[in-house]
């Protein structure tokens, strides 16, 4: 059974357009990928941790990125052993506090961290408390466990130093949590 010239061409033609509807169609998811990129990249939140020594002490956390950061958990620790308030912080790190010209932030769970805000954590006036978390500020590691509000997350701590680290969640340990 030959195949007439009109059967080939029709044949040819049908294939023809099946193979553009396939790349058209990968086109498009491609796209809709890079868009969806595009669009995480736009609200992507960028803890740092450290500490500001002007006028005093304080311990911070600033966001840096283009979007607001969701904390899911907060931990303080001295020594590598974490603490629940500031004031054990002190206690852990041998220092007296006098309570002068100190005041401290809520932050933790649930607390969401606009773009370009900065969160004193906790704050001495120039003062001896002040000199003495100076002191051991090396001794302090703030750990933060954030997302963005694509649910993508990641880990910052430390001084600040590391950049954040990606993670599948944030898992908050009420054990080991900051109490606000």
């Amino acid at each position: 059974m030959a195949l007439r010239l009109e059967d080939i061409t029709n044949r040819i033609v049908a294939s023809s357009a099946t193979i553009i509807a396939l790349v058209a169609m990968g086109t498009a998811v491609y796209q809709s990928k890079l868009m969806r990129d595009q669009a995480k990249a736009s609200v992507w939140p960028y803890l740092l941790v450290g500490n500001s020594d002007n006028d005093g002490f304080e311990r911070i956390v600033q966001n840096v990125g283009l979007g607001p950061a969701v904390i899911k958990a907060f931990e303080v620790r001295v020594h590598g052993h974490p603490v629940h308030t500031w004031r054990e912080a002190a206690e852990s790190l041998g220092v007296r506090l006098t309570g002068r010209g100190m005041k401290s932030t809520t932050f933790g769970r649930g607390i969401v961290a606009p773009v370009n805000s900065l969160v004193e954590l906790v704050q001495f006036s120039d003062s001896g408390d002040a000199q003495a978390f100076r002191a051991h500020r090396d001794d302090i590691t703030t750990w933060v466990c954030y997302c963005s509000l694509y649910g993508d997350c990641w880990t910052t701590g430390a001084n600040g130093v590391e950049p954040p680290e990606p993670v599948t969640e944030c898992v908050e340990d009420p054990k080991t949590a900051f109490r606000r």
